[in-house]
């Protein structure tokens, strides 16, 4: 054991590990992490690492790997993402290594051996319950928000928002981080290239850039936003907009206006769509909206390079669980997508008019 080893975990991690992991000098990658996972890095330390060994020498950790394996296996069993943890715990024991303060590091092999149970009972009952909405069941829930616009109890930023991530397929920190600079509404382009996490613009997964064509129908949605956004934001004082300006904003818990959204905003839209005016409807949140965008595109015909290019992924592989210059996604996705809900429709229509036709004796 070494002298430098009797330094604790907790010490370890704020003097040397933390400056080194927000430069990118810990990790396979070496890329310097933005500003938002930095944060929810800190997070995992500060609720899971620090309480369970932050008051131990690096030394001691070093020499009881099952310790180390025991609480974090306890650990597993409560927190999903247990996968994140090893690997920060793997990461700074290599660094303590390779900085010279244990001999050799005996904690990164032995937490390839913990297993993620928390995470695979999720991932069951997600299963269980259905990862996408079906055609019908989208279609009752477009049928749902618009009604609740065209009656005055959904507003038209909420509905637009609900519109542009089903459509885009996107993340929801992508639509939350698109501004109008972005939406080239002459040409008919949206231009993903940002996304806001903790309410603060950053590169979107991946730092990925993608260019997606959308339909006239689409330019005009936004199109009748952006002047009714402008003029509602008028109303209070705030004019001169740029193209800097968010398409999607909020007041805060202050009443600010003009604000960035929270990152559960349109998870709290709807839930409250669905528990207060139409209980019947499937659940949904924007992760499942994504992958009801994905799946009901396979179903209307896209390939799945075309699906992988749409949700940005970096590779087919990720892409089958839903179901470098910018990826340019046409019309085809969309039209597939679309496609897939025109089917739905048409079959909802033939069958009230034949439950029509029989209730006349026809």
């Amino acid at each position: 054991m070494t002298t430098r080893g009797k330094i604790t975990f907790k010490d370890f991690y704020e003097t040397e590990w933390l400056p080194r992991y927000v430069t990118g000098g810990t990790g396979r990658t070496r890329k310097v992490p933005s500003e938002g996972t930095v944060t929810g890095t800190k997070g995992i330390f500060r609720l899971h690492l620090l309480p369970l060994f932050g008051k131990y020498s690096l030394n001691w950790l070093n020499e009881n790997p099952n310790f180390v394996v025991t609480e974090l296996t306890i650990l597993s069993e409560q927190y999903a993402n247990i996968k994140i943890v090893k690997s920060y715990m793997g990461q700074l024991f290599e660094i303590a290594e390779v900085a010279g303060f244990i001999e050799f590091d005996r904690i990164s092999k032995p937490l390839k051996f913990i297993a993620a149970p928390k995470k695979e009972r999720l991932e069951k009952g997600r299963v269980a319950e259905g990862l996408a909405l079906t055609a019908n069941e989208l279609l009752a829930w477009i049928d749902a928000v618009k009604a609740d616009l065209d009656h005055g109890k959904w507003c038209e930023r909420d509905y637009v928002l609900f519109m542009v991530t089903m459509q885009l397929g996107d993340r929801k920190s992508e639509s939350y981080g698109l501004d109008w600079q972005h939406v080239d509404l002459e040409n008919g382009f949206i231009y993903v290239t940002q996304a806001l996490k903790s309410r603060k613009l950053g590169p979107t997964k991946g730092r990925k850039e993608t260019k997606i064509q959308i339909s006239d129908e689409f330019v005009d949605l936004l199109a009748t936003w952006k002047d009714h956004q402008a003029d509602e934001l008028a109303s209070v004082g705030i004019t001169g907009l740029t193209g800097a300006q968010l398409v999607f904003t909020a007041p805060d818990s202050q009443g600010h206006m003009n604000r960035p959204l929270h990152a559960d905003f349109l998870n709290n839209k709807l839930k409250y769509v669905k528990k207060n005016r139409h209980p019947d409807l499937a659940h949904l949140n924007p992760h499942k909206l994504r992958h009801t965008y994905a799946t009901l595109a396979l179903e209307g015909g896209a390939s799945m390079k075309t699906i992988s290019e749409a949700l940005t992924h970096s590779d087919e592989a990720t892409t089958r669980v839903y179901v470098n210059t910018p990826n340019v996604v046409g019309l085809t996705m969309n039209d597939s997508f679309k496609r897939r809900l025109a089917e739905a429709r048409a079959e909802e229509i033939a069958k009230e008019k034949a439950h029509e036709l029989k209730r006349l004796g026809r």
